[in-house]
């Protein structure tokens, strides 16, 4: 039998990653700013509690994986696996049981892109989940935009390349492994498309529209980008502002 994992050991988990990457890296590296894994860790644990419930998953495992799938990532491509070692060593130090390690570890070594239909649940659950939350959604374009901030592209070269950028996103939803993934990815990039696409027409008509004006603000915040520290503030109080703001709170909370 799988024994429960305590608040203390959670807690102790929790504090790991936090400490490793809530300010990884100390200035951009490739597609990565400071505060991003960190903030990208938790919606993935909020979203991959939600697929594992709809897969009948075991919960325990998903959440624990998820909290821990990128403790390595200043290691680059071959985080997965590096960081499955090393949290498997972490869950050990603090006594959780043998069985669920081994499982949580798995799920870690296989979540960046090795998941095939015959992997446990679990993994196909963390997999989906990561790549759900880097490329469909409302976060997905916030990423996006801030990437391309990040590189010094003009809000005009930004918009223009949501034609571009969209296509390929969608590409990717071959890779998901999950039924529940495959849906949830779906509806994100259904709200994707039509947020872009109405970005796009505000800017052909003017050059300027509330929707604009809040691309245009994320951009302007690229140097620090913390989605959570960012979002009070990216509500203008414009109607269609709102609903972005409202949308995203609940991609980060996994509810959509």
């Amino acid at each position: 039998m799988t024994l429960p994992v305590t608040t203390a050991q959670m807690a102790a988990l929790e504090a790991v990653v936090r400490d490793r990457l809530a300010e990884w890296p100390r200035q951009w590296e490739g597609f990565h700013w400071p505060g991003y894994t960190y903030e990208h860790t938790e919606r993935v644990r909020a979203l991959a509690r939600k697929l594992a419930q709809a897969e009948g998953a075991d919960t325990l495992v998903v959440d624990l994986a998820a909290l821990l799938h990128d403790l390595a990532k200043p290691e680059g491509a071959g985080h997965a696996q590096v960081g499955a070692v090393e949290a498997a060593e972490l869950m050990r130090g603090l006594g959780l049981d043998g069985s669920l390690v081994e499982r949580v570890e798995f799920a870690i070594a296989t979540h960046s892109g090795d998941n095939t239909p015959e992997h446990p649940v679990e993994n196909r659950v963390l997999g989906d989940a990561d790549l759900i939350d880097a490329n469909f959604g409302l976060v997905a374009t916030w990423r996006f935009i801030t990437i391309r901030a990040g590189h010094h592209s003009t809000l005009e070269d930004t918009i223009l390349g949501f034609a571009g950028w969209l296509p390929r996103k969608d590409e990717l939803m071959g890779l998901l492994r999950s039924d529940a993934g495959r849906a949830v990815s779906r509806e994100r990039s259904a709200t994707m498309h039509s947020f872009c696409e109405r970005v796009a027409d505000e800017y052909a008509a003017s050059g300027d529209g509330p929707l604009v004006r809040w691309v245009a603000a994320v951009a302007r915040q690229c140097e620090r980008a913390s989605l959570v520290a960012q979002l009070p503030g990216l509500n203008d109080g414009h109607p269609a502002t709102l609903a972005v703001c409202e949308r995203l709170r609940a991609e980060m909370a996994g509810e959509c």
